[in-house]
């Protein structure tokens, strides 16, 4: 049985670094597969990762913006096992400014990377999703639906992602698309958090709280339920109260329709 192939942009470190770890080996309910990563370095952790299974994944350095680095990705997996069978739209950057604050410039950079390159990825895999009927699986937040304090950029983006998994999903029928809320993780970007003068007081003491008491999730619990779906999702499964998750529908990693997803 052929190996499904999954391309993974920020796949460097943190959640993403997870997601493929899972991705590459697989577990019970989940077969391993094939992966291709766009991400603007390679830390040693990646590297490691591609020293153990060079068979099994490829390692495309670029910025997730350029639509010639993602149809590098593309053609890589193409180039080495021909075919593409999900995409995981993972990479993402934070900036904490009140809106008093707020440069174009800044506000720009969030949405380009976080947003715009949503559309360049998924345009340059499209067809190859739509010859496997394939997944796309969107890496959310909560903050989609938050007002957090010096979050507008952030928040906005992934805003902005959900309503694009809505999207994708209305124009292609062929393809899952799901978008996940992959809950508090205990990445980077929390050190952000922690290390931010910008947010309110209160808001910015239940991050402090969560990781002084070490309730931050570790990354490979969320990463394993979204490899599960670019590998096993589909249009019509898994369901939340009748209603396809892969038709867009934004929801929460631990949601009980996604019991079966986690590895």
């Amino acid at each position: 049985m052929l190996k499904e192939v999954v391309f993974l942009t920020g796949g460097s470190r943190g959640l993403g670094l997870a997601i493929l770890d899972k991705l590459l080996h697989g577990s019970m309910r989940t077969p391993a597969t094939n992966v291709v990563t766009l991400s603007r370095s390679i830390p040693e952790d990646l590297k490691s990762l591609a020293e153990r299974f060079p068979e099994n994944l490829a390692i495309v350095q670029g910025d997730v913006t350029s639509l010639d680095d993602n149809k590098r990705a593309v053609d890589e997996a193409l180039k080495r096992w021909n075919r593409l069978d999900a995409v995981i739209l993972n990479a993402a950057i934070a900036d904490f400014s009140r809106i008093e604050n707020l440069t174009s410039e800044v506000m720009l950079k969030t949405l380009n990377v976080n947003t715009v390159s949503l559309i360049t990825t998924i345009r340059s895999a499209l067809p190859e999703l739509r010859k496997h009927h394939g997944r796309v699986v969107f890496v959310s937040s909560g903050a989609a639906l938050g007002n957090y304090a010096s979050w507008a950029p952030y928040s906005a983006s992934k805003a902005a992602m959900n309503s694009i998994a809505l999207t994708l999903a209305n124009e292609e029928p062929d393809i899952a698309s799901f978008s996940v809320r992959p809950g508090v993780v205990d990445t980077d970007m929390q050190g952000q958090i922690r290390d931010s003068n910008t947010m309110k007081t209160d808001e910015h003491k239940r991050f402090l709280q969560m990781h002084k008491e070490g309730k931050l999730l570790p990354a490979e619990k969320p990463a394993g339920v979204l490899a599960a779906l670019a590998v096993r999702g589909s249009r019509t499964e898994p369901k939340k109260n009748g209603q396809p998750l892969g038709e867009g529908v934004f929801v929460s990693w631990d949601d009980p329709a996604l019991d079966d997803y986690h590895n």
